[in-house]
């Protein structure tokens, strides 16, 4: 696509940001408003052919689950509209001005234990949101997680519950079924992998994040063969041994053994050092199916060790599961 290409009429875009078998990234300007804001387009191609009703149908839930989302918390970015055109869905989100992870890693190398604890402890508040929504992101990787320059917030991007609606397609039964599994290789957990992420994935996903700051290691290089697990430890010698419990807890290929529960893994994060993580399983929800030039990383600004976990108040949805949806007739796309 030319950076002079105007989608919808409204929407010149500037230039690519990225692009995968879902798609491609733009950042583009709004020439609808007086400002031009900046914004970033996704554009979607779905596996069905994008009149079938079902499909508009699915990315329109999607759509309100991911405006709903970014606008009951900071640290996602809100959805200024979504619109069809030449057989492709678009997302416009709001551009978020920073850096991502893996951006920082290149430029600063390893990040130390007391920044990645600082991360962890403003970003799992942000998962435990989501996770209480019944959503599962299902691509948290360092690629995906952006520090907003103007308050050093972690915000997380490039939620997974759409990209499974592009990937949906009617069987010979007239029932929806997935052809591919949304993720990213080396961060998925087994059952992830198997097409059967849970909350619990998530986590999987952030502790492999995490090692990948503390070491500045590709997950995919530390495993050991025999045992299939992560043997990251040699690679960062000065963790504490109470942050490597945690980590190593989030990333159990055994999902039994690993963290449940956001709110659980920040509970043990808080926890001074030496004091014994918890062992406690907490109860499962099952969720719905389908749905850097400073010479030092400034500091995150979570909120103070004392306080309580957030809990923002709960989106008002209910999305049904993707499986036992069947063609219906829709209300026509909004106008972007």
């Amino acid at each position: 696509m030319d950076a002079s290409t105007l989608l919808n009429n409204r929407y010149r875009v500037l230039h690519i940001l990225g692009e995968g078998g879902f798609g491609e990234t733009f950042l583009a300007e709004d020439t609808h408003l007086p400002s031009k804001r900046r914004c970033v387009i996704k554009q979607l191609k779905p596996a069905m052919l994008l009149n079938t009703p079902i499909v508009q149908e699915l990315f329109e839930r999607e759509a309100a689950i991911l405006e709903a989302l970014g606008e009951n918390n900071p640290q996602i970015p809100r959805l200024f509209a979504y619109f069809a055109e030449a057989e492709r869905f678009y997302l416009v989100q709001e551009h978020i001005d920073g850096q991502n992870l893996r951006q920082k890693l290149k430029k600063h190398g390893s990040f130390s234990e007391a920044e990645v604890k600082r991360l962890l402890v403003s970003l799992l508040p942000v998962v435990a949101f989501i996770h209480n929504q019944r959503i599962i992101h299902r691509d948290i990787k360092p690629d995906n997680i952006m520090i907003r320059t103007h308050d050093q917030q972690p915000v997380l991007i490039d939620f997974g519950v759409v990209k499974e609606v592009m990937g949906t397609v009617i069987n010979s039964q007239g029932n929806l079924t997935q052809t591919m599994v949304v993720g990213s290789p080396g961060y998925m957990s087994p059952e992830q992998a198997a097409g059967r992420p849970t909350f619990a994935s998530d986590l999987f996903s952030l502790g492999l994040t995490a090692i990948q700051l503390l070491t500045n290691q590709d997950p995919q290089r530390m495993v050991d063969l025999r045992t299939g697990e992560i043997d990251w430890h040699p690679y960062a010698p000065q963790v504490s041994p109470n942050l490597k419990r945690i980590l190593d807890r989030a990333i159990s290929t055994q999902a039994a053994g690993r963290y449940l529960a956001a709110e659980e893994m920040l509970a043990d994060l808080k926890k001074p050092e030496g004091v014994a993580s918890s062992g406690q399983t907490p109860t499962v929800i099952e969720p719905v199916v389908g749905h850097t030039d400073e010479t030092v990383i400034p500091p995150f600004s979570p909120p103070p060790v004392s306080s309580p976990p957030i809990s923002p108040p709960p989106i008002v949805f209910s999305p049904p599961p993707i499986i036992s949806l069947r063609p219906s007739t829709p209300a026509p796309l909004a106008p972007a």
